[in-house]
């Protein structure tokens, strides 16, 4: 017997950021149908969730001056909709609402089954790579941004502490 996944044929479609502030499904375009025809049969979807998937009682917006980018987590079906099922959120705005967002980004990813990399409630989780596995295989993502704050880090773990929720940092010195 011959798996899908042996043949070899694996679409991916990658996007850019997904800034989702309001519902996909009531746009008729034909452009825009088109687009979502393209991704939706591709077999790994990547876009970068730029903010964080949380209701308005989950976390606290940050000290900082900027956009506090918020996608209410029932839009996460229409990302979905859209064919996106692999996202990155390790970028400038995941740590908006602090530790509390951070969280609750994760929370909300999980519970829509739409695999994610890049933050985690400790170093170790933020720096593991998430896997989506389809029919024609499987795909592996991990992570990074170097655009952040150094309170927007994960902790690292130990016996004795938890850690702290955060993003994957990358650092690199010119």
């Amino acid at each position: 017997m011959t798996y899908q996944a042996e043949s070899g044929d694996f679409k991916l479609a990658l996007a850019g950021d997904t800034m989702l502030t309001r519902k996909l499904r009531p746009f008729k375009e034909t452009r825009f149908l088109a687009l979502r025809e393209l991704l939706c049969n591709a077999d790994a979807v990547f876009a970068n969730l730029e903010g964080t998937v949380h209701t308005w009682d989950e976390g606290t917006p940050g000290i900082t001056q900027g956009t506090f980018m918020t996608t209410e987590p029932n839009l996460l079906e229409d990302l979905q909709w859209l064919g996106v099922n692999l996202v990155s959120c390790a970028n400038n705005h995941a740590y908006d609402y602090g530790e509390g967002g951070v969280l609750a980004n994760l929370k909300h990813l999980d519970a829509a089954g739409i695999a994610h990399a890049g933050t985690g409630r400790n170093l170790a989780e933020a720096r593991a790579p998430a896997y989506l596995d389809t029919p024609s295989g499987r795909v592996a993502l991990i992570a990074a941004t170097a655009t952040f704050r150094p309170w927007n880090q994960a902790g690292e773990q130990r016996p004795d502490l938890r850690g702290r929720p955060g993003i994957n940092p990358l650092g690199f010195k010119t």
